[in-house]
């Protein structure tokens, strides 16, 4: 991906509690990405490192002590500060959208899901709208990165991707609902309204799960025309190892070796014959005469 290049739909960052899958916002343009990029980068170049780099090289030169010794280490110090920052700048804009190892929050996660999800956001709905979130992320991922993506809809992962956002951001606003449910669990005399309650997020959990269901659906079909292109694959470099094999035969070196034996058993046998040398181990011994 190209530093200033939009990321993919999913990825995977490294966070400060460990790598974790990460679902961008659809709405993220090419342009607004390429500005944030930049404004990391300058954001960056005004570190102390810098800063400290640029006045130390301003004083020397505007003092003219550039001829001294001292000048010229303090020089030479002063471009390894600046360019040291220039680095870390470099380094940390090439890294935005996969380093979120920080002691505080980056400008990426201050407004959480204005430029991307991650699993970890849905922990604290519970087990399984964290599963179901984690794998309607996976499946998104595998819808924009299958092989048989050449052959079907191109506007598909598309669509897929802003579905699975729109549904996601949403599952993320029942937080509230599913904290005011736990309390009316543990009210005395609230049953009814904590039933009620428990229904209606019953209600929008069945309708995430049917979503990942359907993009289920669509995984399977393209797992399966994966394995049916990678059948294809293997037939025809099978095809072009079996021809292979049929241009290099050797069989016509066999049948030209296979005259050979003869050739040095008649010379062999001749040459027994003329040095009186006996027979060979294979040969029978000749018969007796019957007296």
């Amino acid at each position: 991906m190209s530093l200033l290049e939009k990321p993919d739909a999913v990825t995977v960052g490294d966070f400060a509690d460990g790598p974790d899958i990460m679902l961008w916002n659809p709405a993220v343009t090419s342009k607004r990405w390429r500005c944030q990029v930049l404004r990391v980068f300058l954001a960056r170049c005004l570190s102390t490192r810098c800063a400290l780099g640029i006045l130390v090289l301003a004083m020397v030169v505007g003092t003219g002590a550039t001829e001294s010794l001292g000048g010229a280490l303090a020089v030479g110090g002063a471009i390894a500060l600046l360019l040291s920052g220039l680095c870390d700048a470099g380094i940390t804009a090439a890294c935005l959208a996969t380093e979120h190892q920080h002691g505080r929050r980056c400008a990426l996660e201050r407004s959480p899901g204005e430029f991307f999800l991650r699993s970890d956001d849905f922990l604290d709905l519970g087990p399984a709208a964290h599963r179901t979130a984690g794998l309607l992320i996976d499946l998104t991922g595998e819808l924009h990165t299958t092989a048989a993506r050449d052959w079907i809809d191109p506007e598909l992962p598309g669509r897929v991707h802003q579905a699975v956002w729109d549904a996601l951001t949403r599952l993320i606003r029942t937080a509230p609902a599913r904290r005011h449910a736990a309390r009316l669990v543990a009210m005395p005399g609230e049953a009814d309204l904590a039933a009620t309650t428990a229904t209606a997020i019953a209600d929008f959990d069945g309708l995430l799960g049917e979503l990942l269901f359907h993009l289920q659906g669509c995984v399977t079909l393209t797992r399966a025309w994966e394995a049916k292109l990678r059948h294809a694959e293997l037939v025809e470099s099978t095809s072009a190892v079996e021809a292979e094999l049929r241009a290099a035969s050797i069989g016509m070196l066999v049948e030209v070796a296979e005259e050979l034996p003869k050739a040095v058993f008649a010379y062999v046998t001749a040459a027994r014959d003329l040095t009186g040398a006996g027979r060979f181990p294979w040969e029978l011994p000749a018969a007796e005469p019957v007296p």
